[in-house]
């Protein structure tokens, strides 16, 4: 089996998944920075009655908030990412990195089977977890000593 084949293989299950911070929409964002501060995470879920309605990240701090000059007691749900995209557990972690990928998201919350909050996973932990599990395919490998190059480098 080769990698992008352990990749398809392997579930998000699979990672260390974390619990996320959550908040309400009517949170103000000087009171989640604080929250984002204190527990050193970069991100906050946003929910309304245990669904998910919005993320909050880092990203959005600075772009939406700081750069913006939002008043800090503005409600999240002004400045939250809306019907952020969820994966579930079972997913596999190829459709996770695609999906972090090509959407540009450095965290993405996790679902359970009813579509509660189940957790979220970072691009930190995805790294990880393939450096840790796949050194091999991670790591640098030194060029092959036999490889003869045709042309001069820079020719």
């Amino acid at each position: 089996m080769n990698f992008a084949q352990a990749l398809r293989r392997e579930k998000i299950r699979s990672l260390s998944t974390r619990q996320p911070l959550t908040a309400t929409q009517d949170t103000p964002l000087g009171e989640l920075i604080q929250k984002m501060q204190k527990a050193k995470q970069g991100c906050v879920v946003i929910l309304k009655k245990k669904r998910i309605i919005g993320i909050f990240t880092e990203q959005d701090a600075l772009k939406r908030g700081l750069l913006a000059g939002a008043d800090p007691q503005t409600p999240i749900k002004k400045l939250m990412t809306k019907d952020p995209k969820v994966m579930k557990m079972d997913d596999n972690l190829a459709d996770a990195i695609r999906m972090m990928h090509d959407g540009r998201y450095r965290h993405m919350p996790l679902v359970d089977a009813e579509g509660g909050l189940a957790g979220f996973i970072s691009v930190r932990d995805i790294v990880f977890y393939l450096s840790e599990n796949y050194p091999y395919e991670c790591l640098n490998q030194p060029p092959d000593p036999h490889q003869v190059a045709i042309n001069a480098e820079g020719a």
